[in-house]
C-alpha cells in the first residue's frame, strides 16, 4: 500500500530536466529576510551565538514568524559577510531551498525563482534540490497544508459560482496561451486589457470564445502611460528594504527609487550602505521593441507563468478582493496582462540604461531576473511553505 508522501499529488514540471549551480558573489539569496521555522528559532534563541540574530519584525507585515535581522535594516542578512554565509551549515530552511519555491493550492507544485542566475547553468539537478527540500516536511504535514490550501479554493470556487463569475482552469489558462501573440504587441495587450476591465463573459465558456472575446475588445487601454505609471509606483518607495533587487551580470546589487519624480539607480552594499549610479526620467522609459527572439524569450516564460498555481492563486486573489464583480477569465487574463507589462516596461527601463534599443533574449533574460522574484510575492490563496 503506498504510504501518505505517494498519496500527495506533486506537480515537478517546472524543475524537470533543469539544472542549477550557485555562483560565487551573487549571494541574492541572502538579500531576502529569511523566516525561521519553529525549531529553528527554539535552536537560535538557546544557542548565545546565534540569538543576537533574530530580527524584532520581518520587513514584511504579514509574516508574524521570526526572522533573522538584515544588516543596516535593508542589506544583506545578518550572518553575510564579504558575500560568504557564517552559518552556511547550519542556514535556515528557506535558505537552503533557494532558488526553490514549494507551493500548496489544490496540489502540492514545485516552482524555480528565474531572479536566481544559477538557474540553467551546469550542476545539481533542480528537480533533486526540490526533492530534497520536501523531504524535510514530515508527510503528516504536508498532508495537512493541503488540506488547509484545498479548503480555501473549494471556498472560492463555491463564491465565484455563487456570483455566477465561475470559470474553469483549463479555458483560462487554455485562452491565457491562445493570446501570447497579442500580449506581445502593443494593440493587441490594450485589447486584452480592455477585455479584462470592460468585457461581459458568461461563467464556464471555452477557452477559444475567451480569446475571441479578448481579441475583439476595442483598445482603448493605453499602454504606454499605464507602463509608465506602473514603473513610476513600483520605484515610489521610502522604505529601502521594499524595493525590488536587481543583480545585474556584473553581480552588483542594484535598486531604483523614485526621488523628485527621478528614477535614481542605487548600488547597494551588505551593510545596507547605497551609491547614486543613475538618473533616469521616467518618461523617457519607452516600451522597447522586441527582436523574434525576444519575443520568443518573453512567451516562454509567460507560459510558464501560466502553468503556475501560485498565480491562479493570485488571481483568486484579486476576484476575492473586487467582490467577485468580473468572470474569473477576466481576472485571470487581466493579470497575465499586467504582468506581461510590467515585465516589458522592467527589461526596457534595464535596456535603456545601457542604451540598447531592442529587447532581443538576453534582454528579455535580464528582465524576468529583475521580476520573477517579485511576481512569486504577489498575494496569493493557498500559500508557500
Amino acid at each position: 500500500m503506498a504510504g501518505p508522501r505517494e498519496n500527495l499529488e506533486v506537480d515537478f514540471s517546472e524543475v524537470r530536466g533543469k539544472s542549477y549551480s550557485c555562483i560565487d558573489g551573487c549571494a541574492l539569496c541572502c538579500l531576502c529576510q529569511p523566516e525561521l521555522l519553529a525549531h529553528e528559532e527554539r535552536m537560535f534563541k538557546a544557542d548565545p551565538r546565534l540569538k543576537g540574530s533574530i530580527a524584532d519584525r520581518h520587513i514584511s507585515p504579514e509574516v508574524s514568524g521570526a526572522a533573522l535581522k538584515l544588516q543596516g535594516s535593508h542589506g544583506a542578512c545578518y550572518f553575510l559577510k564579504n558575500k560568504r554565509c557564517g552559518i552556511y551549515q547550519n542556514r535556515p530552511h528557506f535558505c537552503r531551498a533557494f532558488p526553490i519555491n514549494v507551493f500548496v493550492g489544490w496540489r502540492i507544485q514545485v516552482n524555480a525563482n528565474l531572479s536566481c542566475r544559477g538557474i540553467g547553468l551546469s550542476g545539481e539537478s533542480l528537480e533533486t534540490l526540490a526533492r530534497n527540500v520536501l523531504a524535510d516536511y514530515e508527510d503528516a504535514e504536508l498532508a495537512n497544508e493541503l488540506r488547509t490550501a484545498r479548503v480555501v479554493f473549494h471556498e472560492f470556487e463555491a463564491n465565484a459560482r455563487s456570483a455566477k463569475v465561475s470559470q474553469s482552469l483549463d479555458s483560462m489558462r487554455g485562452a491565457a496561451d491562445a493570446l501570447m501573440e497579442d500580449l506581445t504587441d502593443e494593440l493587441g495587450l490594450s485589447r486584452v486589457l480592455t477585455y479584462a476591465e470592460h468585457g461581459k463573459t458568461r461563467q464556464n465558456v471555452p477557452s477559444a470564445d475567451i480569446a475571441r472575446f479578448a481579441r475583439r475588445a476595442e483598445a482603448s487601454a493605453d499602454i504606454g502611460e499605464r507602463a509608465m505609471i506602473d514603473g513610476i509606483e513600483l520605484f515610489d518607495l521610502d522604505d529601502l528594504s521594499l524595493l525590488p533587487v536587481y543583480i545585474d551580470e556584473a553581480l552588483q546589487w542594484k535598486m531604483f527609487q523614485l526621488r523628485g519624480g527621478v528614477i535614481v539607480g542605487l548600488n547597494l552594499d551588505e551593510n545596507g550602505g547605497t551609491r547614486e549610479t543613475s538618473m533616469t526620467d521616467p518618461a523617457s522609459v519607452q516600451l522597447l521593441p522586441m527582436t523574434a527572439d525576444g519575443r520568443r524569450a518573453f512567451q516562454e516564460y509567460l507560459r510558464l507563468v501560466n502553468r503556475r498555481d501560485c498565480f491562479v492563486g493570485h488571481a483568486a486573489h484579486l476576484c476575492d478582493l473586487e467582490g467577485y464583480e468580473y468572470n474569473f477569465a477576466q481576472v485571470y487574463i487581466g493579470a497575465i496582462a499586467n504582468n506581461a507589462l510590467d515585465l516589458w516596461w522592467r527589461a526596457s527601463f534595464l535596456a535603456g540604461l545601457a542604451d540598447i534599443e531592442r529587447l532581443g533574449s538576453r534582454e528579455i533574460r535580464e528582465g524576468i531576473v529583475f521580476f520573477d522574484m517579485d511576481l512569486m510575492d504577489l498575494p496569493t490563496i493557498g500559500a508557500f511553505i
